[in-house]
């Protein structure tokens, strides 16, 4: 049976504060020993230079050296762990390493219980189990927040505290080990509360970061739903500027030529009404032009978009767009050119949305080139696997601080200032929802006098081959 997916996520995110929670006990346990990276062998000196009197200098030596060796892990642990400051993906290996490095520190401590147990001496005794006493009692309070590294020092202490004086025998020794055990036992109780008392501190700290974050993300969405909702009424009161003159020209002409039409229409004025019927049809056609750009910027916006895709030829698509250009860069004295390879791979895509696209950079295209000017239509096929498309001109190219703006729903840039057909500023932005919407990506190159490039790259995955065909 499958898990419901925001059951699984809690369980995720439990698993996650739980992890983390484990490091920061770790991380706190860590702190507390810190000191005793350089105790433990000033320790160990000391009771060396007691014990002389009773235990051979070579025995001396050897457990020294041994309690020197076993630091060294634990030392080097530490520090990696407070510099790499892992995160809870790592926390159990980091547990698994610490408790072994502290267990090798614990258990070579712990043996001075037998290597430094003097037979038949009392007073030794009563050193080596103070000392194993003192070692149980003073770590616990040190790691109590860590409960893996709590239970080792029981383990090693506690074991050695409760096996050395059942070295010696005898009902006095007997009882010292039934007493170790039940100081075993108090310091057991005593380590759980002082770790549940850390463990709600770094609970309670770990939630006020966590409501910090919670706030400062709340605090970030209220203040992009705010740019949002700034940027939206904006755009409306663009829209309405823009809008409201470019709706109005196209509906007025219609509305007076046919007012003309319809007062002549008793003066028998056949070639008048010819050209004011033309007129109106001119008129017409540019206020549906509108009307679609409005309609197909809302349907993307909306993410309403739907594609109709198939196997498309961008060459041919390349070709069609220059077709119905022409009249228009005719009239300004504008030279199309092609560069399309042999074989170009054929893609998958929505064929109005490509012929749409390449009409409005071809449009743009015309509208800020002089005459004269060259305008290249090119595609190719680019080594990481992608095609690519776009428009070259020769116009008058846009500022550096304005090739975003072109980009934006009703954003013109100031190349506009030297032509009198600015147009609406929905001709990028409709280019630029249509190449997303097949998962591409396009881009603008620009210098002020020397021309603009569009270019537009679809995904590799989009890429099919086309048979061989002559170049364009």
């Amino acid at each position: 049976m499958f898990s419901d997916g925001n059951v699984w996520l809690d369980h995720a995110s439990a698993r996650e504060r739980a992890a983390r929670l484990a490091l920061d006990q770790l991380s706190m346990a860590l702190r507390n020993l810190a000191l005793n990276h350089w105790l433990v062998p000033v320790f160990g000196a000391t009771l060396c230079v007691m014990f002389w009197r009773w235990i051979a200098p070579a025995q001396l030596i050897g457990w020294f050296v041994a309690v020197l060796i076993s630091v060294i892990p634990l030392a080097v642990m530490s520090k990696l762990f407070r510099r790499q400051n892992p995160d809870a993906g790592s926390a159990r290996n980091w547990v698994i390493a610490l408790s072994l490095s502290y267990f090798g520190l614990t258990a070579t401590w712990a043996s001075l219980g037998y290597f430094l147990w003097v037979p038949h001496n009392d007073l030794n005794h009563m050193l080596v189990l103070l000392i194993l006493a003192s070692s149980v009692a003073g770590n616990s309070a040190l790691i109590s927040a860590s409960k893996p590294l709590c239970w080792i020092s029981f383990v090693s202490h506690g074991v050695a505290l409760v096996l050395a004086p059942l070295q010696e025998g005898g009902a006095i020794y007997y009882g010292l080990s039934v007493l170790a055990v039940l100081f075993l036992l108090d310091l057991v109780f005593m380590s759980q509360q002082m770790y549940a008392t850390a463990r709600d501190m770094l609970l309670l700290r770990n939630d006020k970061n966590d409501l910090i974050a919670a706030l400062a993300g709340a605090k970030q969405e209220s203040d992009d739903a705010r740019a949002n909702a700034e940027a939206a009424s904006l755009a409306k009161s663009q829209f309405l500027a823009n809008m409201s003159h470019e709706l109005r020209t196209p509906l007025n002409a219609i509305l007076g030529f046919s007012e003309l039409i319809a007062t002549n229409s008793r003066m028998n004025n056949p070639e008048k009404n010819q050209e004011y019927a033309e007129l109106i049809h001119g008129s017409g056609h540019h206020l549906l032009a509108l009307i679609n750009d409005i309609l197909d910027l809302a349907k993307i916006e909306a993410g309403r978009l739907t594609l109709h895709e198939a196997e498309q030829d961008i060459g041919r698509m390349i070709d069609d767009a220059h077709t119905l250009i022409a009249p228009k860069a005719a009239a300004g004295g504008c030279v199309l050119v092609k560069e399309v390879p042999a074989n170009l791979p054929c893609v998958m895509a929505d064929e109005r949305a490509i012929k749409q696209v390449l009409l409005n950079l071809l449009s743009n295209a015309v509208k800020f080139t002089p005459p004269g000017g060259m305008i290249t239509s090119f595609a190719r096929a680019e080594d990481d696997g992608r095609l690519a498309f776009g428009v070259k001109d020769a116009g008058v190219g846009i500022a550096k601080e304005d090739q975003a703006l072109v980009f934006q729903k009703f954003g013109q840039g100031r190349h506009d200032v030297v032509t009198a057909d600015k147009g609406t500023g929905l001709g990028l932005p409709i280019v630029k929802g249509l190449v997303e919407a097949h998962g591409g990506t396009i881009t603008l190159e620009s210098v002020i006098g020397q021309g603009t490039t569009v270019t537009v790259r679809l995904p590799a995955k989009r890429q099919l081959i086309l048979p061989f065909r002559a170049a364009s």
